[in-house]
């Protein structure tokens, strides 16, 4: 019975996560189903006398009641109110805002809509800064959009305004708030840090010791994702552990509730500075059950914890929050190492002449203090033992057998909920685990003693001296993550068809291990086959892609949206169309692709579209855009021209641009073939006599001219109705004409 809160709580936070991303149908069955299994569990006699097994089907029900309750009752009538026609609001700023590429976003609480009292969250998008601070009232009136971004609605913000021209009047308040504080207190810490570090360390601890990643560079977030290091950039439970054992050992000679109150200050000190982040409450709930029990010297179960941190989160942020990606892999890793680590350790250690074996846990940690102080039993076995090499090897590798252990324990759970969501994994995650461990974990104590030294004047020099240290740290982490990340076969990138085949494989393969009498014996040739199936699939996609040279053109309606796939890599090369045309196609290659090499934005009538559409589900290494006036040369990522240009994309991939009055006109040679892309509102006579012959040609319509054009093939981006009588017309011209009104064109390079 002791795991009941456990089953209960873990149960019900599952329920409530997956019914997030389901249909409303779905969670009706899923519901139904639940509701028909607690009466027969009541029912049977067997069951029944198992209280944990009814009461985990009611918890199941419970949780598609309140999912379904929540949308009919909050959610929905919010978004019908306010999400159609424009609205004048009044809102307050609860959070730092923040820019990403080209736009700033600002989380707002309204005060007012149309001169009525209304509170609920909205985020407002701008493409220039508005210069508001938190607790800033901000007024404008725009047109309220429902958000499909599922990041945001587990958040609470159901609406966006996302108009380029809102014009957005900032006031002062009268007042400011607690949180205010806390925001600035973590400003203090931001400018602590970028004043004794260079500003590639400073991001690397701001990410590391209060979550704010936004400082780093896109390449280096995308080195720690290659490099399956991510984790390490976020706060999590991870990370409490530590600077609440550094606490305890400070703290071990006050009073026990005096060290309980100080604790608790700090956890909501430390959430508060954070942006109370989901990771970091639901290991906040956790931290505050464990020290609560150890200093009433009862023994801490944190499975039953868990539990009751997947019951009191919704409740705290709101039902949809339990579908925050953050928190959902945070909270499987905790219920993985709380499961498996201490199974794993014993099985990949070896025992000294001691017995001693590593510890890890907090709970055995604090055990093991509580233990001392009663019976004065030393924190490890302090026998005499002679010293040898051997000896010394065998305690330095329990010490990684300790982190690999954990590691594995946490990726048991987390792998396949990260391969469905993100569709990539990374094969190194172990390596840099062991690593980067006590590396990002000095970088967190010594970074929070920096901040909390360098403001204290007789100590500033303190800080300054113990930076240097931190520096050299710094840079030796991102050295090794960028040469993780580039390792072979690091980092892959799966298709959602085979992501789901490889699920359905799995679930079979588990069904068949439950059928077996003894299936815990069957349980690892299972995974290993599961792993085998999706790292050998990884492997020969990789091997079948790596000479292929694919041009994608993408139906847009009206304009060009088109591609180069090499090697499963996609170099954007034109986007110019529409806004409303391009977001299902920018959602559809960030689940395919996750983000482009090279984007190239031709028109400059589009660039303010482009600033639109743009955003941090799909990532832009480099952007070569068409900027007249230039506007954006000192703009990150950006490569703006204004006159005729060449760009090396890659060994086989280089771009020819020709401007031609407002637009630009890319002609690219991707290995032995060329391909010529004429923009919309280009004259061909315009175009150069040398550029006007390809392999391929795209366009967005047959145009005045063409016949002064000379291609194998041609592809037309028109959906209208007259696209295929347009290219039965041309078919005589050219071997092959498509055209976009059935879908995509796929045309194979190489």
């Amino acid at each position: 019975m002791k795991r009941l809160l456990a089953q209960i709580g873990i149960t019900y936070f599952s329920v409530l996560a997956a019914a997030f991303y389901l249909s409303d149908r779905v969670v009706y069955v899923i519901g139904g189903i639940a509701a028909v299994l607690t009466i027969v569990f009541f029912i049977i006699k067997k069951t029944r006398k198992s209280v944990f097994i009814p009461l985990m089907a009611l918890s199941a029900l419970i949780a598609c009641i309140i999912h379904i309750g929540y949308g009919s009752l909050a959610v929905q009538p919010v978004v019908e109110q306010y999400g159609k026609e424009p609205h004048t609001v009044k809102a307050v700023l609860t959070e730092e805002p923040y820019q990403s590429y080209a736009k700033h976003y600002y989380r707002l609480k309204t005060q007012e809509i149309d001169g009525e009292k209304a509170s609920i969250k909205l985020l407002l998008k701008t493409p220039t800064d508005i210069e508001a601070e938190p607790d800033d009232i901000v007024i404008f009136t725009s047109r309220l959009k429902t958000t499909d971004n599922q990041y945001y609605r587990a958040k609470g913000y159901y609406l966006v305004s996302d108009d380029y021209d809102t014009v957005v009047d900032v006031d002062s308040p009268d007042t400011h708030s607690l949180y205010y504080h806390a925001i600035q207190l973590r400003r203090l810490m931001r400018k602590t840090l970028d004043t004794l570090l260079p500003p590639d360390c400073a991001a690397l601890c701001r990410a590391v010791l209060i979550g704010d990643k936004y400082a780093l560079s896109l390449d280096t977030r995308d080195h720690f994702r290659y490099a399956g290091a991510s984790y390490f950039i976020v706060v999590s439970g991870m990370h409490f552990a530590v600077v609440i054992m550094l606490l305890f050992r400070l703290m071990k000679r006050l009073n026990r509730w005096v060290r309980f109150a100080l604790i608790m200050v700090f956890i909501v000190l430390y959430a508060a500075v954070t942006g109370f982040q989901s990771s970091v409450l639901r290991a906040g709930i956790m931290m505050t059950f464990t020290v609560f029990g150890m200093t009433i010297r009862r023994q801490p179960y944190p499975l039953n914890h868990l539990g009751l941190a997947g019951i009191i989160m919704p409740l705290m942020v709101s039902p949809y929050g339990a579908g925050d990606i953050g928190l959902i892999l945070s909270f499987y890793a905790t219920m993985g190492i709380l499961l498996w680590a201490n199974r794993i350790l014993p099985k990949i250690s070896v025992k000294t002449q001691t017995g001693y074996i590593p510890q890890f846990h907090i709970i055995d940690r604090l055990r093991r203090y509580k233990e001392s102080k009663v019976d004065g039993v030393p924190m490890k076995d302090q026998s005499d033992e002679p010293f040898s090499v051997r000896i010394l090897l065998m305690k330095l590798w329990n010490s990684v057998a300790a982190l690999l252990a954990v590691s594995l324990a946490a990726n048991i759970m987390v792998f396949p909920i990260s391969v469905c969501v993100f569709h990539e994994f990374s094969l190194v995650t172990l390596l840099s685990s062991v690593l980067l461990y006590a590396e990002i974990y000095l970088i967190l104590i010594i970074s929070l003693a920096v901040c909390i030294l360098y403001p204290l004047g007789f100590l500033r020099y303190l800080a300054i001296l113990i930076a240097y240290p931190l520096m050299w740290l710094c840079k030796l982490v991102l050295w090794l993550v960028d040469g993780l990340a580039s390792l072979p076969f690091a980092f892959f990138r799966v298709s959602q068809a085979f992501v789901y085949a490889w699920l359905a494989v799995t679930v079979i393969l588990g069904i068949i291990v439950i059928l077996y009498r003894n299936h815990y014996r069957y349980l690892k040739y299972a995974a290993l086959c599961s792993a085998i199936i999706l790292l050998g699939g990884c492997l020969t996609h990789q091997f079948l892609q790596m000479n292929t040279c694919d041009l994608e053109v993408y139906a847009c309606g009206n304009g060009i949206c088109a591609g180069i796939n090499k090697g499963g890599k996609l170099y954007l090369l034109q986007m110019d169309a529409n806004t409303k045309d391009l977001y299902p196609i920018w959602d559809q290659l960030s689940g395919r692709y996750g983000y482009a090499e090279i984007a190239l934005c031709c028109n400059e009538s589009e660039i303010r579209h482009f600033q639109l559409y743009r955003d941090d589900e799909f990532a832009i290494s480099t952007l070569l855009l068409y900027d007249k006036k230039q506007e954006y040369r000192n703009e990150e990522n950006i490569v703006p021209f204004d006159k005729d240009s060449i760009f090396a994309v890659d060994d086989d991939i280089s771009i020819r641009v020709s401007v031609v009055g407002n637009t630009a006109v890319p002609y690219v040679n991707a290995g032995d073939r060329h391909i010529l892309i004429i923009p919309p509102g280009c004259e061909i006579d315009d175009i150069p006599t040398d550029m006007r012959s390809a392999d391929v040609i795209l366009l967005s319509h047959a145009v005045k001219g063409m016949e002064e054009l000379w291609c194998h093939d041609l592809i037309i981006s028109e959906n209208s109705e007259l696209a295929s009588l347009t290219a039965n017309a041309l078919k005589d011209s050219y071997q092959h004409v498509y055209y976009t009104d059935q879908g995509d064109v796929h045309y194979r390079l190489r």
